[in-house]
Formats: structure tokens, C-alpha cells, sequence
């Protein structure tokens, strides 16, 4: 599900608006159609590592709402999604120990809904209730989609992770108009309710969250958990991907920083460093001498000897170093120096 905020800084990839696409084009529009207004291309759809904006998603969405007419897109949508389209993530959470701690990880990175929400988990008497709120300022009939992906997204999610559909006790919509009851039993096999006094919450027995998950590995999990961080990093800012990636590459100056060994630090490989990269706008080898120039003007000030400079640098030879320095700058590590002097 998409963010829905007007926060530009935070992307999402396509695996939402891939599974939109899809009901759309069963209907028998085109993805052209469904993409009209933005950027997206409908072979960005097949790009695992293509990012939007909320604004695009949003356009998106009403696109969509338009094209179907649907007037509970949110459930139908949500009925659809499954784990296997998120990829990593998807995997992360399937290896878990436990429903509980599946949904731990889902609370700490909600990637299938997006960042647009907040999940909480509440237990009384023996019932446990998976609570939504969502952090976005739309129109009624955007808030009303959202909420019923969520919700129905949840219950295919945990279906997926138990390998059985929960059995749900209820479910409430906060806030949403004192509707027909009927369309949503299609979805949700249990009582339903519009008490804008409760939070909106799918409800189950709590004794679930125990229940051990045939997929459980201890050692895969861990593995994948730590590339869910990088990822998680990625979609939430360009800017703070970028941030890691710098800060990454100062600490190693003392090993002289690689692509493999920056790639290793953030638990992912080469070549997907290179990939997000790319699709910040910015490459390991423009980072690496921005980094590079930045610590080498801060040596230079401190008066350290320009060999021992190329040196902490990672540079072969003061020469080497010195042809960097005045491709940089303009001039040389002396005359920099000079220049600062004064």
C-alpha cells in the first residue's frame, strides 16, 4: 500500500501498484491507462528496483478508482496480496519463529502496507487485536481504500505465514460511514463493525501468536532481517541511503574502502549496492572521492604531511593523490593549503 503523504522524500517500490496493475488489466484496461499522469512506464512495472513518489502513487490510485469504479477496492486488492510479490521481505517474515515475531518484524518494517501506516497489537481476555492507524492526509474515498487494504492485507498476509487462513473473531472500521455489512463478509468471514469509538482492528484468538511457523529458520532469518534494514533505508530517503553509504565509507578509510566491503557492511551484495546507487543518481566511485576530498581538506588544514594524507586515503602514492587532489579542487594539496593560510 502506498505512503499517501506528501512527504516527498520517501519512496516505495512498484510491488504495490504491480498488484493494482493487475486487477486493473484482468478488468481489461491498459496499464497505460492506469498510469496516465505520471512518469511510470509500464515496463517500470517489471523493475524490482524502480521507486515512485506518494504523488505518483496517489495518481495512481485515482486513476484506478476511476477505471474500475469499485466501491470497495481496498478489500479486493487486499484479498490479492501475498507474500511471495515482496520478495525478501516476504521471505523474512516466513522464516520467523512464531506468528509473533512474524508480526514484530511486520510493525518494524511494514513494507507490504508501507510506510503510510502504524500497526499495534493489543491483547485482552485471550483476544488479540491488530490495529491500524494511518499517517496520511487524503480524501474520504482514498482513507477508505487504505484502511480496507490494510486490514484484508493482513488476514492474506498471516494466511500465508500460517499456511491456513485465520480463523478472525471481528473486525472493525473506525471512522468509516455506518455501511452495508454485507460486501465485506465476502472478505471477511466473521462479524463486522463501523464503531468509530474503536480503533480499526482485526481481532483474533490471541493463543495464535504462538503458534509455531512451518517455515521457521533461526539462521536464515537473521540473515535476511539485516537486508530488510538496507532496504528499508533505501525507500525511506535517497538522501539518508546516501548518508549510510558516506558514513560507511569514512570508517574504512584505515582499510581503503571498497565496493565490497561497503556492499558487506550494509548486508548486501556488489551488485545491489550498485543498482540503489544508480537509482540515487550517484555511483560507489563518485561517493568514494567526494569522501575522499572532504577528509583530505580536513588533513590538509590540520597541517598533516601530504604522504601521510595519501596514505590515510587509500591512495597508492602521494602522487597519485595529488593528481585526485587538483582534479577536485583545482589546485594542489601545497596550494590549498597556502590558500587556507590566508
Amino acid at each position: 500500500m502506498p505512503t499517501l503523504c506528501d512527504d516527498i522524500d520517501r519512496l516505495a517500490t512498484l510491488h504495490f501498484i504491480a498488484l493494482v496493475n493487475a486487477y486493473v488489466t484482468g478488468l481489461g484496461h491498459s496499464s497505460e491507462s492506469l498510469l496516465t499522469g505520471t512518469e511510470v512506464l509500464a515496463a517500470d512495472l517489471d523493475d524490482a528496483d524502480k521507486l515512485i513518489t506518494p504523488a505518483q502513487e496517489l495518481v495512481i490510485l485515482r486513476n484506478a478508482l476511476r477505471l474500475t469504479g469499485a466501491a470497495h477496492l481496498g478489500l479486493e486488492l487486499g484479498s490479492r496480496c501475498r507474500l511471495a510479490a515482496y520478495g525478501l521481505f516476504g521471505f523474512t517474515l516466513l522464516s520467523s519463529r512464531d506468528l509473533r515475531a512474524a508480526l514484530a518484524l511486520f510493525f518494524e518494517y511494514p513494507l507490504p502496507l508501507g510506510t503510510g501506516f502504524s500497526l499495534g497489537l493489543v491483547q485482552e481476555r485471550g483476544v488479540a487485536s491488530l490495529t491500524v492507524s494511518a499517517n496520511f492526509d487524503v480524501d474520504d474515498q482514498l482513507h477508505r481504500l487504505a484502511i480496507e487494504f490494510s486490514l484484508t492485507a493482513l488476514q492474506s498476509v498471516i494466511a500465508d505465514l500460517l499456511y491456513q487462513p485465520l480463523p478472525v473473531l471481528a473486525v472493525n472500521f473506525n471512522g468509516a460511514e455506518q455501511a452495508d455489512a454485507a460486501p465485506y463478509h465476502g472478505y471477511f468471514n466473521c462479524p463486522v463493525s463501523f464503531d468509530t469509538s474503536k480503533a480499526n482492528c482485526l481481532s483474533f484468538d490471541a493463543r495464535w501468536l504462538d503458534f509455531p511457523l512451518p517455515c521457521a529458520h533461526a539462521v536464515s532469518h537473521l540473515e535476511m532481517k539485516a537486508r530488510c534494514s538496507t532496504l528499508q533505508s533505501r525507500l525511506e530517503s535517497p538522501r539518508d541511503f546516501l548518508a549510510i553509504v558516506r558514513s560507511a565509507i569514512c570508517a574504512r578509510f584505515d582499510t581503503s574502502p571498497s565496493l565490497t566491503n561497503i556492499a558487506a557492511s550494509m548486508a548486501c551484495s556488489s551488485k545491489t549496492l550498485q543498482r540503489h546507487l544508480r537509482a540515487a543518481g550517484t555511483s560507489f566511485h563518485e561517493l568514494l572521492g567526494e569522501a575522499r576530498y572532504q577528509r583530505a581538506q580536513e588533513l590538509l588544514v590540520r597541517q598533516v604531511p601530504i604522504a601521510r594524507v595519501a596514505q590515510d586515503l587509500g591512495f597508492s602514492e602521494p602522487a597519485a593523490f595529488r593528481r585526485a587532489f587538483q582534479r577536485w579542487s583545482g589546485c594542489t594539496p601545497s596550494q590549498y593549503r597556502s590558500q587556507v593560510r590566508h
